[in-house]
């Protein structure tokens, strides 16, 4: 009974470990639907949008220092950002993760995410933000 019991122990130990291990969101806050009315976004032109995103999908916040990043993808199991990365002054990478499942629905649900704008980052030029497979100009403000 004593070694059953060490098993099970060992077992839950090394459960709650992995969850706990599981990447968070760096976001500041997150909503359902798109931008906010204030975000400054980029002139988007016809040629180059994604009709599975009909919205915009970043824009600046309280005068660069926050943006916003629209994600789509399963309300149940929505991508959410998980790390930053600063290429260089004009280009910010956004590593995703996603969150629950294994069963997830199959809708395309917006949940926008504000992110804080990294001290290194220059917003007075355009800014190239990656995510994902998609790449979004914030205009320089």
């Amino acid at each position: 009974m004593g070694r059953i019991s060490g098993i099970w122990i060992v077992g839950v130990s090394l459960l709650l470990t992995a969850c706990s291990a599981a990447p968070a969101s760096i976001a500041e806050s997150e909503h359902t639907g798109g931008l906010p009315a204030e975000a400054i976004t980029a002139t988007q032109d016809s040629s180059g949008r994604d009709l599975a995103y009909p919205f915009p999908t970043a824009g600046w916040l309280d005068g660069g220092a926050r943006f916003a990043v629209v994600l789509a993808g399963s309300s149940s199991c929505p991508a959410f950002p998980s790390s930053i990365d600063v290429a260089d002054a004009y280009t910010i990478k956004l590593g995703l993760d996603t969150r629950g499942g294994p069963n997830c629905t199959a809708d395309m649900a917006p949940r926008t995410y504000i992110i804080k704008t990294p001290s290194d980052i220059d917003s007075s030029g355009q800014v190239t933000l990656l995510f994902g497979e998609t790449t979004v100009a914030l205009p320089p403000l």
